[in-house]
């Protein structure tokens, strides 16, 4: 039985690449499934042609071809990480994690209580100062993969799932700012009980995203990204 040769296999890689796949790991399982499937159809019959058995398979993905696949791939990478994220975070409101959240909440409220404007000002201006720090170092995260895909010649599906990461959270988190700011401006920091209560848990909720952010996500991103490296490098 016919095999695919080198030759071919790395006409595959262009072929991929034309159909707008810029992920070398999804190039490389693409490349597999589609040599697997020619071979098997030379099974069937031997005289077909690499291209026209190239092109039989590839009809298989439908009129939007691999980007079906690829944005497939890249959503559920999303909403893995969406779920580590919010998974985590909700471990703080079960015991024993609770009794902490529970404490900062209380001395939260305790000191807008007692510092009044004052206080609001400064549980702004941290909140504001961590979130201009997270935009920052979303930047320079998101640089420097760039800066390695471009030596390497190549780009990973979960270093554009990484980049995401960063930026969706800061247009969602931005919004909720702005109107925070915007309405306690609008009421010349002087908020209500209930207003007082509503920053605490903003806050709280705050502080609790950030931290499983770097202690969990985006570590277990670099982590991933670089067991992604070392797998594909001799590929």
């Amino acid at each position: 039985m016919r095999k695919i040769s080198e030759q071919e296999i790395n006409q595959l890689f262009v072929f991929t690449q034309k159909h707008y796949v810029e992920f070398y790991d999804v190039q490389v399982e693409l490349v597999d499934h589609l040599a697997n499937a020619i071979e098997d159809q030379w099974k069937e019959n031997p005289t077909i042609s690499f291209e026209d058995a190239l092109q039989t398979e590839f009809k298989k993905f439908g009129v939007f071809g691999f980007t079906g696949l690829v944005e497939q791939k890249q959503g559920e990478l999303q909403k893995y990480y969406n779920r580590m994220l919010w998974n985590e975070v909700l471990k703080f409101i079960s015991i024993p994690k609770v009794i902490l959240t529970v404490g900062l909440y209380l001395g939260i409220v305790f000191f807008l209580q007692k510092t009044k404007s004052l206080g609001e000002m400064i549980i702004l201006t941290i909140l504001l100062s961590s979130f201009i720090y997270f935009m920052v170092d979303g930047f320079r995260y998101i640089l420097k993969i760039r800066t390695e895909q471009k030596k390497q010649g190549k780009s990973w599906l979960l270093q554009s799932v990484a980049q995401a990461t960063f930026s969706i959270p800061s247009i969602g988190l931005g919004g909720a700012y702005y109107s925070i700011i915007n309405r306690l401006f609008q009421e010349n920091l002087g908020i209500s009980n209930a207003g007082i209560h509503f920053l605490a848990v903003f806050t709280v909720l705050h502080l609790l995203f950030l931290f499983v952010f770097y202690k969990v996500i985006k570590p277990n991103l670099n982590k991933s990204i670089k067991e992604t490296e070392e797998r594909f490098q001799i590929v």
